[in-house]
């Protein structure tokens, strides 16, 4: 068609005859009516054959309600699209898309979690959660908390002087549905719990010692024990007087025993002899009774009895009640037992 046949030369006769502007040239033309308006092109109904299509408005459509829009390439070919963005519809049937391009690599729940590394707490409502591994850490915990058996934590449980429990609130409560509930603390080996202040209000304190490690101060306003009480293994000590039964001796133990020399005292009489111990306080009430050393028919006339208390030391006499002298001949060998109590004036 020549190229000067244009709409406004054929418009009175040939109204509705088509021409390409610019005639057959291997350029993109436009297809104009017989008016010179630009107008819409069907191609045919089975199929056509183009190098390349070139869009100057945005969209492509169907005109039949309903119909699908296929765009089906060719062997292992594929529709390329740089830039997509999909509004509507659905998408079906196509290759799992990779974690690395936005996807899950799966077609189900299950696999998509596997590959997501989410694990099964993905599938928990978030007012039941359940978590049966791994760890938790930089977490605030507020709320009640049930069903807890055990915690293992390596800032629970370390030499770590910055690790520890710690409490906001000033109460450790057995679960309060329950009575008659024990609270157990078990350190592990060789440890030991270890409290800095404690005020103990009710219960009672039972196999254990108390103390037994270190000097340690036990305060009450009545100390009562069902078996024994007194000083535990390490706390006494023992010291043999030489030259004579008035020789002052020292031991610095809160309880003990002293060997005199071997003597014999005259009826009616007495030797003191000084016990320098760093233990005894001025107020402080020391005991004194002999354990052994006196014939078995002389032992009921001796005496024994601290006279004098001071600071770090004190004063004890070993008398005879008997007319005579005790033993009437030889020598005995008493040795003596000691305890320091504890006193104040005020």
């Amino acid at each position: 068609m020549a190229s000067n046949l244009t709409g406004s030369t054929i418009a009175s006769t040939y109204s509705q005859l088509l021409h390409v502007d610019g005639g057959p040239e291997a350029t993109e033309k436009i297809i104009y009516s017989g008016t010179g308006t630009p107008t819409a092109v069907k191609i045919g109904t089975v199929s056509m054959s183009v190098e390349n299509i070139q869009f100057d408005g945005n969209t492509i459509r169907t005109l039949d309600t309903n119909g699908n829009l296929t765009l089906a390439p060719n062997g292992t070919g594929h529709v390329g699209i740089s830039n997509v963005r999909i509004t509507g519809g659905s998408i079906s049937g196509i290759t799992d898309l990779p974690v690395a391009d936005g996807g899950t690599g799966a077609s189900d729940a299950s696999g998509a979690r596997t590959n997501l590394g989410l694990g099964t707490i993905a599938t928990q409502d978030a007012g039941s959660v359940t978590i049966t591994g791994g760890s938790i850490s930089g977490v605030s915990f507020s709320g009640t908390f049930t069903g807890i058996t055990s915690i293992t934590s390596t800032s629970f449980f370390t030499d770590d002087a910055a690790a520890g429990l710690t409490l906001t609130a000033n109460d450790l409560l057995a679960d309060g549905t329950d009575t008659d509930i024990d609270i157990d603390i078990t350190p592990k080996g060789t440890g030991e719990v270890n409290i800095p202040k404690v005020d103990i209000d009710a219960g009672t304190i039972d196999g254990t010692a108390i103390g037994s490690s270190s000097v340690s101060t036990v305060k009450g306003s009545t100390v009562l024990a069902t078996q024994g009480a007194g000083y535990a293994a390490g706390a006494g000590g023992t010291v043999t007087q030489i030259t004579s039964r008035t020789t002052g001796v020292t031991l610095n133990q809160a309880c003990g025993e002293i060997t005199l020399v071997a003597g014999s005292l005259a009826g009616h009489e007495a030797d003191e002899f000084t016990l320098t111990n760093s233990e005894i306080a001025a107020t402080d009430v020391v005991i004194v009774n002999i354990k052994s050393g006196a014939a078995a028919a002389t032992r009921k006339y001796y005496t024994a009895a601290v006279t004098s208390v001071s600071a770090g030391s004190c004063t004890i006499s070993i008398g005879n009640n008997d007319n005579g002298t005790i033993p009437a001949t030889g020598t005995d060998t008493l040795v003596l037992s000691f305890a320091v109590i504890k006193g104040v004036t005020s």
